[in-house]
């Protein structure tokens, strides 16, 4: 697959994310529940965690990995291998459920679909920069210890 492509896949569906998270964070109240805003604090959290694990020159809101960029399994990345994905996830879930408009439960499906396709893809690409990805990152969940 020509490299060219392959941008344009990665930045449609960072396009298509993004997208998707304005939808939720708009798309209706904020009056959540004390168990949505925990929800959400959790989503925070586990973002925050994510982003202090990753390590130097490993943070890009593309698909692709950056230039030089090494394979992360410390803190949160020992046990999922996409922890800002299951963020994003857990503060979509918490504003679509705890304050559902029908605008945030089409974001959410489609934010849920996006970041599948944008798991997949991204691990392609490292694969193919890191042969030894798959074997590395072994035992380890995608998006949710224990389902995913």
């Amino acid at each position: 697959m020509p490299a060219q492509r392959v941008d344009r896949l990665g930045g449609l569906l960072v396009l298509v994310q993004f997208a998707g998270i304005a939808v939720l964070v708009f798309g209706g109240s904020w009056m959540l529940p004390w168990w949505g805003w925990l929800l959400f604090a959790s989503g925070i959290i586990v973002f925050l965690i994510a982003a202090l694990s990753l390590g130097n020159n490993n943070l890009t809101v593309m698909p692709a990995p950056r230039q030089g960029n090494s394979l992360s399994k410390r803190g949160i990345y020992r046990l999922v291998r996409h922890p800002m994905y299951l963020s994003v996830l857990l503060c979509g879930i918490a504003v679509a459920v705890g304050a559902p408009s029908v605008w945030r439960w089409g974001a959410l499906a489609a934010v849920a679909d996006d970041l599948v396709l944008k798991i997949r893809h991204e691990e392609k690409r490292l694969t193919a920069l890191h042969p030894e990805y798959p074997q590395v990152m072994k035992g380890v969940a995608r998006l949710v210890p224990g389902v995913l």
